[in-house]
């Protein structure tokens, strides 16, 4: 292996590492989701401003691309609400696994946005995902709800991976990542206080709390995606899509390292999980092997 692809797979795990090492952060700090979502995408775009700004990336970029890719980052804004609100009411694992299923959904969206017939392939799988997620919820019935607010993230991390996927080409990767930075710290913070109540939910009130904001902010967004983006530009489309996939084994597997016991699930979800993760990997085999484009969901 060269030196240069060594790199490149070091930068794509390190980049998988951190989005599973993302939800336990999150659990460990006392803000709410939406805080959280809000010093995440600030930092995130903040560092990335400075960067694009040294660099002169993203200059002579139109306002209707400027307005479609805040558009898209309103969907990234609320996939994180999502998933760090199921991580709330259920468990790291369980938010991990509900949102490894954007993929699916992409596969059911993309055949009516392109106008293209279903294949008996994209049936077959999604029968399989239904009941790997009807197995989750008969044996995980205390944690319904976080299963559901999991699968509503994965479902408009699907419609984020699509509207990027239409993102016109030639823009500089890192300003795309911080127009959608901005648009999902846009969407929250205007969304979350129509809900009533004080801005007491911004205040940073342990150590973790600090450590946690910056650590999703810089690592997990602007030195994660950055590093990802420049990995699956070098690495085979194979290996980035299902590499992907590691991002809830990581994160599941650093979650039963912490927490112990609180994220031990009964052998019917791990049943379940299998079929949904399962159904989402053929999904990218079949994908690869087809030539189709695979959109990023991260």
């Amino acid at each position: 292996m060269s030196k240069n692809k060594f790199w490149n797979y070091a930068g794509l795990h390190f980049a998988l590492l951190s989005w599973g090492a993302a939800g336990i952060t999150s659990n460990l700090m006392t803000i709410p989701p939406a805080g959280i979502v809000i010093y995440r995408a600030f930092i995130a775009t903040i560092a990335l401003s400075i960067f694009n700004r040294i660099t002169d990336a993203g200059r002579g970029t139109s306002i209707r691309d400027k307005i479609y890719m805040v558009l898209t980052g309103m969907m990234i804004g609320l996939h994180w609400w999502g998933f760090f609100t199921a991580i709330k009411v259920s468990t790291v694992s369980i938010a991990l696994v509900c949102i490894s299923s954007a993929p699916i959904f992409v596969a059911v969206l993309q055949p009516f946005i392109e106008k293209v017939p279903i294949k008996p392939s994209q049936i077959v799988l999604g029968v399989v995902s239904v009941i790997g997620i009807g197995s989750m919820f008969k044996f995980e019935s205390q944690y319904q709800l976080g299963i559901l607010i999991g699968l509503a993230a994965g479902a408009i991390d699907a419609v984020y991976s699509v509207m990027t996927s239409r993102t016109r080409e030639g823009i500089s990767n890192t300003y795309v990542t911080q127009m959608h930075m901005l648009g999902a710290f846009l969407i929250v913070f205007a969304v979350y206080p129509m809900s009533g109540g004080s801005f007491q939910w911004l205040v940073l009130e342990t150590n973790v709390d600090y450590f946690g904001v910056i650590f999703l902010g810089l690592v997990c967004s602007a030195v994660a995606m950055s590093l990802y983006v420049q990995s699956i530009q070098e690495l085979s489309a194979f290996t980035a899509t299902l590499s992907l996939n590691l991002e809830a084994v990581y994160g599941i597997a650093l979650a039963l390292m912490i927490f112990g016991e609180r994220e031990y699930l009964s052998p019917g979800f791990y049943v379940g999980a299998s079929l949904l993760v399962g159904s989402v990997v053929t999904d990218a085999v079949l994908r690869v092997r087809s030539q189709q484009p695979v959109v990023d969901a991260v």
